[in-house]
């Protein structure tokens, strides 16, 4: 019985411990893009997220910090833009739709909705407001105002 117990113990504390490995957590997100500059200047003022700190130092990344622990990589590569789809997108949380909103007509950036539709947002069952639009790629972008 006690050895029963103690097995019942060594095995129970393994399962946990292979369970906490499991999972598997975003850690970052690389896009290629053709010009770096442009890109870095678009997400930087347009998106609004941070620039950390990046390993290469050659002039062809800029990293930036896009939650807790995951990050968004650009890498400058010489070629085409290619074609991107809106099903295909990185999609932001902000406070307010609607201050993204006027940075895109200041800049000029159209957005639209889900469907396709212009200058408007999708709004979810759950009440969350989206937008999309492309960075200077081509890549979609989903803005929401989901407060998770």
């Amino acid at each position: 019985m006690k050895y029963t117990f103690l097995l019942i113990f060594f095995l129970s504390i393994q399962m946990i411990s292979n369970a906490q490995h499991k999972f598997a957590s975003l850690n970052h997100i690389a896009l290629d893009v053709t010009n770096l500059a442009k890109s870095n200047a678009f997400y930087k003022t347009i998106i609004q997220i941070d620039s950390i700190a990046e390993p290469f130092h050659d002039g062809k990344h800029k990293w930036f910090k896009v939650g807790e622990h995951a990050q968004l990589h650009l890498i400058e590569v010489i070629g085409e833009t290619a074609v991107h789809y809106k099903g295909t997108h990185l999609c932001f949380s902000v406070t307010s739709i609607e201050d993204i909103i006027n940075k895109l007509q200041q800049y000029n950036i159209p957005y639209e909705n889900w469907k396709g539709v212009k200058s408007t947002f999708t709004l979810r069952p759950d009440g969350v407001k989206q937008i999309y639009f492309q960075d200077p790629d081509g890549y979609w972008i989903e803005i929401n105002n989901d407060q998770y």
